[in-house]
């Protein structure tokens, strides 16, 4: 059976996007650390430079710093960790995100020690409101970062620092925000692309494995029927010839061929049932194989196969009906026709195939009332049954003494599933 191919071990996993993983903690320690840090040395340098009490410089202090702990808290608090991607920043609404930045021009008016809380800012902003409000929402915090010292009287006028300070954070910021949603673009094409080809390796073990099944299958299903299906069908022979040479124990050897015949059927219906329903192989050889394993079984009949026109895809399906057909057509000629010639013609046409199987045996009348079933003689109503159910035709031309021609008909767009023949023709 071919060996299953293991999932290959170098791949990482859908779930461990790393690079994004690593940014995403690395970013929301900082935005941690910035919203311990700055406002508490906006509070101090408000109250050692700027004289303001202390009390409502702290108070200032603590609702930047309490809002923003607060949304985080939240946010993590609300979604357990399966269900945090790896590049989840964990920050909550939009309407956090205006409180946070109401409470952040509330503490500059304070006192302008609090502008430098817009460096953090700068990043939230982008991410949480996206796009056109977060770049929208950073020119704003960078007009007020510049503006701020002038509303509070902090200073006269602006100079050249207090300009460049707070657009180059914002400009960095811009570009820092731009290059982290590509790298999570292309994470997500990765993690794609990374599925894709899971999916495809399973896709393959799973054909392998269905294909090591058929051929197991295959394998026992030929083993039955060239050691247990044979030896029976050699019993059966043998209890009617003993029968008729010992009449006195007509009745044992009777008995004895029933057994027989009612193993045999069992062994025909296992091997049927065992057989690979989809062939891999083309029509013609698939009708080679069973032309090939028949020939043996009948050194009497010479058996020929022939193949008119060019041959076209065929779905399995119909591959496998046909190759049933023949199997049965053929064990009807040994077993009745007494042929000493039997020739299978496919022939291929534009809107179908055919199968014709003429042989020069003796015949028979096909207005003839049928046999009553259980003694056989039903394997060509089954085979109408069959061909009609798979949108074809079956047509018979025999006459006492002269032969049998029969010819199966199908076209290429048959409708409705083509049905494998599921009985061996008696």
């Amino acid at each position: 059976m071919t060996a299953l191919p293991a999932p290959d071990p170098a791949l990482p996993s859908a779930a461990e996007p790393a690079a994004p993983r690593t940014l995403a903690t690395v970013l929301r320690g900082a935005m941690h650390l910035a919203f311990a840090a700055l406002p508490a040395l906006g509070a101090l340098r408000a109250i050692t430079a700027d004289h303001v009490h202390p009390a409502l410089a702290i108070a200032a202090a603590l609702l930047v710093a309490g809002i923003y702990a607060a949304g985080s808290a939240l946010a993590r608090r609300g979604r357990g960790p399966a269900d945090v991607a790896a590049t989840d920043l964990l920050l909550p609404s939009p309407a956090w995100m205006l409180g946070l930045l109401a409470a952040w021009v509330a503490a500059t008016l304070v006192s302008a020690a609090f502008v430098w809380v817009a460096f953090p800012l700068f990043f939230l902003v982008l991410f949480t409101l996206g796009r056109p409000a977060g770049p929208l929402a950073l020119a704003a915090v960078t007009a007020w970062a510049v503006l701020a010292p002038l509303a509070v009287g902090a200073q006269d006028s602006l100079g050249v620092g207090e300009i460049v300070g707070p657009v180059v954070g914002a400009v960095f910021t811009l570009v820092a925000h731009t290059v982290w949603r590509s790298l999570l673009e292309e994470s997500a094409r990765t993690l794609r692309l990374l599925a894709q080809l899971r999916e495809a390796q399973a896709d393959l073990a799973d054909s392998e494995r269905r294909k090591g099944v058929a051929e197991e299958r295959q394998r026992l299903a030929q083993d039955i029927h060239d050691t247990l299906a044979q030896g029976l069908n050699s019993i059966v022979l043998l209890s009617r010839s003993a029968g008729a040479a010992h009449p006195q124990a007509a009745g044992d050897f009777t008995r004895i061929e029933e057994t027989a015949r009612a193993n045999l059927a069992d062994a025909r219906l296992l091997v049927r049932d065992l057989a690979e329903r989809t062939s891999a192989d083309d029509l013609e050889q698939a009708l080679r194989a069973v032309v090939d394993r028949t020939a043996p079984l009948a050194p009497a009949t010479r058996l020929e196969l022939r193949v008119d026109g060019q041959a076209r895809e065929l779905p399995a399906a119909t591959v496998g009906t046909v190759q049933r057909a023949a199997q049965s057509l053929l064990a009807n000629v040994l077993r009745h026709a007494r042929a000493e010639r039997c020739v299978l013609t496919l022939g291929w046409f534009e809107d179908r195939l055919t199968l014709d199987v003429v042989d020069d045996g003796i015949g028979f009348d096909p207005s003839a009332p049928a046999r009553p079933t259980g003694e056989g003689g039903d394997g060509l109503r089954l085979l109408r049954s069959r061909i009609a159910a798979a949108g074809g035709t079956v047509s018979i031309d025999s006459t006492p003494g002269e032969g049998t021609t029969v010819g199966l008909a199908l076209p290429f767009a048959a409708p409705g599933p083509q049905a494998d023949l599921q009985r061996e023709t008696r």
